[in-house]
């Protein structure tokens, strides 16, 4: 059994208004909650000059799926079985803080909202370096890529 079955916590409500969520419970068989993902990049656009358009954000996330190995014996440990990388697109950018992006990015969960106006917030809880919120019209999972 993997430990995001065994514990409960390290997997939450799928949203279902992410587009392409489900591409992220197809590969890992559940939604995380990112607890120990690390942000591999961050990167923010605007239309170009003359056009018409809307702001974007991408976030690509590594997430590690564990399971334990050696349960009750002195051998004990959590050995990676499966290591994701999430790439997020956010559409329509009202709000966007980011600080402290280093050279490992370890979160302690992506909270993800839809607010009353239909618009969603996400919030980066940092453990060890970048950490913030954006609030935008429109999510998706863009990509989905197996690692491990």
């Amino acid at each position: 059994m993997n430990l995001a079955a065994s514990i409960g916590k390290l997997s939450v409500e799928c949203p279902t208004y992410i587009c392409n969520a489900k591409k992220v419970t197809e590969v890992m068989g559940y939604w995380p909650s990112f607890h120990d993902a690390e942000v591999i990049s961050f990167s923010a656009a605007r239309a170009a000059p003359g056009q018409v358009g809307k702001s974007s954000a991408r976030l690509c996330v590594n997430v590690c799926q564990y399971d334990e190995v050696g349960a009750g014996i002195a051998e004990y440990e959590m050995a990676c079985c499966k290591s994701v990388l999430i790439e997020f697109l956010f559409i329509d950018l009202q709000f966007l803080s980011l600080k402290d992006f280093n050279h490992q990015n370890v979160i302690n969960s992506i909270i993800f909202r839809q607010l009353e106006n239909h618009s969603i917030e996400v919030e980066f809880e940092s453990i060890f370096g970048v950490g913030g919120a954006i609030r935008c019209i429109g999510a998706e999972v863009s990509d989905v890529t197996m690692l491990l």
